[in-house]
């Protein structure tokens, strides 16, 4: 068996080794071959324009020309390299091949020749056509030929040159020997003229050598040289194809033969081994079905017999010592995957506690602010307050997206479906960004698909929220040229639409290779770019899980060749067949604070800074108020005084919100007169306000509490009293 092994390997190495030799050979031929078409480019070349150069006259070379003699130099040499190679490795093609290196030395000696011809024939005001522009210059200038008579010599010289027929060379003769009958020529003129037909004859002898077509004289001899080389070559490189071809062929079915026939003894050897091998494998193999059928829970084996044979003995031992490892690691990794869990409820409940404790200290800042900015202040301070309140924003948009990554890591982010007018929504989201693009003096389209129909279910404020930052992002890296949001129906099946989002702009691109990057949690392409447009990096990767969250793709980011980015999305929507679209322009119109008579508030709130902010807030909108420290005293303070409405902090110290709202409602006063309860938390998770709500609680206010938010909410709540 062996034998036959390394019979069967020793001739595929023989029949490999001389293929290779051969497919090496055809494909230096190859080059050799292209080499060769390529370089006749060179003398086209020459012939087009090359031979019109004054180098090639004042110098005696053309660069075209030189390149073409100087190739097939190397061509010659390379080819001679080929001839030597085939006698040492017994290729073959030998003749062929010597046949076409003699031909090259031909044609090298006929470029040489049509060159000098051509240099002697020259151009303009080089060679035998310079000199016969010389003659026609002075019979011009200083004969006493006629003028027309001069000027049809040139017109018969002329069409020759363009031409090449034989009535412009009789008409040349004709009208020369008519011309020297002539009487009122001199002497010196009819002499000139003589020089003149010598110099056109000597010319129709040259373009006779050097031919006037690619079928005559050296051209055509050049010509038909080129064609038989490359016809040559074609022949040399079929002729190996076909040689590798019928070696494979043979070694296909010297190597078949020997497979089959060693197949059958390796079958009949496998007959006699499996039956010696059955008995414990089967064994084995039943263990292992148990074992997996278990989930992996059973460590200990049940093979605890010895094989009598040596390999499989060793494999039933270490298959114990396998599933013993493997249990001990399945027990750290769930050990490690509750640690991770735990882990991530820690982070998750941090972010919850830090955006609180975030919120809080905010909430003062920005009430302050806006207080601060309804004041009377000159333009500077004025220019103070609004990069204070930006930067306080700013703060509060990086607290409230790191909330968002936190949700969605948890799990905890929810959709809702209702329905939407999606042209009508997307129309109105673009005209967010007027003022912005206004200001930057940059354009922004909006490209809609008119087959898609808008009367569909899903979540708009998500939607919009995925839209909005990728648009912002594209107006903040774009300093000139246009941001573009195009929406194309992608396909239809049954009464799912698919939806293609696709924002492109022309700014400052991105780096092709770090588009995959820049969907990690806080990456960013470069990190130059948080220090000069600024962000946390988190934009992208929330809207790419909104828009898998929302059952779409992944979020496909492509640097334009142009210049610029394309973000592209693609999202299920369903068609709203059953309902109406709900018409989100026709709200409720709510009367101003101004023309809500509230005689008095009641602010309970632990921390001094907010107080003092929703005092103050209140206070602007022509609302005294009352403050309680703690839910306690706010259940004090509502029996002993009347109040219109209550706005509730939701943790406090001694008796939180949630107790102090359900004792006001179960007091007696509450039932005779219900004023509506707002709760104000810095806590911005979904869970709470559900809480709030459900823990009787009429509205939910986030902290920092914003003056036109306040004011809103307080006419709705008492609009809803009326």
């Amino acid at each position: 068996m062996i034998a036959l092994i390394v019979v069967w390997f020793m001739f595929y190495l023989y029949i490999d080794h001389k293929v290779d030799h051969l497919d090496n050979y055809t494909y230096k031929t190859y080059s050799v071959s292209q080499e060769f078409a390529s370089n006749i480019k060179n003398f086209q070349t020459f012939l087009l324009s090359g031979y019109k150069e004054s180098d090639f006259y004042l110098h005696h070379e053309q660069k075209d020309l030189k390149r073409y003699i100087n190739q097939l130099k190397n061509q010659k040499k390379d080819t001679d390299l080929l001839i030597k190679e085939s006698k040492e490795l017994n290729i073959g093609n030998n003749p062929k091949m010597l046949a076409v290196s003699k031909e090259i030395d031909n044609l090298y000696n006929l470029v040489i020749q049509f060159k000098e011809i051509a240099f002697i024939r020259g151009f303009k005001d080089y060679g035998i056509e310079g000199k016969m522009r010389t003659h026609a210059h002075y019979l011009e200038q200083k004969s006493s030929l006629d003028k027309i008579t001069l000027l049809q010599f040139r017109r018969h010289e002329k069409d020759f040159m363009l031409r090449s027929d034989e009535t412009s060379i009789k008409r040349f003769e004709s009208l020369f020997y008519q011309t020297l009958k002539e009487t009122n020529i001199d002497t010196v003129t009819k002499q000139a003229l003589i020089d003149y037909k010598d110099n056109f004859e000597f010319l129709l002898k040259l373009s006779s050598q050097l031919g006037i077509s690619e079928n005559q004289g050296l051209y055509g001899k050049i010509n038909y040289t080129n064609k038989f080389i490359e016809n040559s070559f074609t022949q040399i490189i079929s002729h190996n194809k076909k040689r590798i071809d019928e070696l494979k062929e043979t070694l296909f079915y010297v190597q078949l033969c020997q497979t089959i026939f060693m197949i059958v003894i390796v079958l009949l050897l496998s007959i006699y081994i499996s039956k010696y091998f059955t008995k414990d494998i089967q064994l084995l193999s039943l263990d292992i079905s148990n074992y997996i059928k278990s989930d992996f829970k059973e460590s200990c084996s049940k093979l605890n017999h010895n094989s009598t044979i040596r390999e499989v003995d060793f494999l039933l031992k270490s298959y114990g010592i396998l599933k013993e490892k493997l249990s001990e690691n399945i027990i750290f990794l769930e050990k490690k995957t509750e640690q991770a869990n735990k882990t991530a409820t820690f982070k998750t409940q941090f972010l919850a506690n830090m955006s609180h404790e975030i919120r809080s200290p905010l909430n003062g800042v920005i009430g302050m602010l806006n207080m601060l900015k309804t004041s009377s202040l000159n333009s500077e301070q004025t220019e103070h307050i609004e990069i204070a309140e930006h930067s306080a924003n700013h703060l509060l948009g990086i607290v409230n997206m790191i909330l968002d990554h936190s949700k969605m890591e948890a799990g905890k982010m929810k959709l809702e479906y209702y329905p939407i007018h999606l042209n009508k929504e997307l129309s109105k989201l673009i005209r967010l960004f007027e003022y912005r693009i206004k200001d930057k003096n940059i354009k922004l389209h909006f490209i809609y698909d008119s087959k898609i129909n808008n009367n569909i279910l899903g979540d708009n404020l998500r939607l919009q929220q995925v839209l909005i930052n990728l648009i912002d992002n594209a107006i903040k890296f774009t300093s000139e040229g246009d941001v573009k949001l195009e929406v194309n129906l992608s396909n239809q099946i049954r009464d799912i639409q698919y939806l293609d989002f696709k924002v492109m702009d022309s700014g400052i691109g991105i780096d092709a290779d770090k588009t995959e990057q820049m969907l990690l949690a806080f990456e960013q392409a470069d990190l130059t770019t948080t220090r000069k447009y600024g962000g946390t990096g988190l934009g992208l990767t929330i809207s790419n899980q909104l828009i898998q969250l929302m059952g779409g793709s992944k979020l496909n980011i492509v640097a334009l060749e142009t210049g610029g980015s394309s973000f592209s999305f693609k999202i299920p929507f369903k068609i709203n067949a059953n309902n109406p679209v709900i018409n989100i322009e026709n709200k409720i119109a709510f009367p101003n604070s101004e023309d809500t008579i509230i005689n008095k508030a009641l602010i309970v709130e632990d921390n001094l800074i907010n107080q003092k902010v929703l005092y103050k807030l209140l206070n602007k909108l022509n609302i005294p108020s009352d403050i309680a420290n703690n839910g306690k005293e706010a259940v004090a303070l509502y029996e002993k005084n009347d109040y219109d409405i209550i706005f509730m902090d939701l943790h406090m110290p001694e008796m939180d919100g949630f107790e102090a709202t359900e004792k006001i409602h179960s007091s007696t006063k509450f039932q005779i007169n219900a004023i509506p309860i707002i709760a104000v938390t810095a806590s911005a998770f979904d869970e709470d306000k559900v809480k709030a709500i459900s823990k009787g609680m009429d509205d939910f206010i986030t902290k920092p509490v914003v003056l036109k938010n306040l004011e809103e909410t307080i006419a709705k709540q008492m609009q809803l009293q009326i």
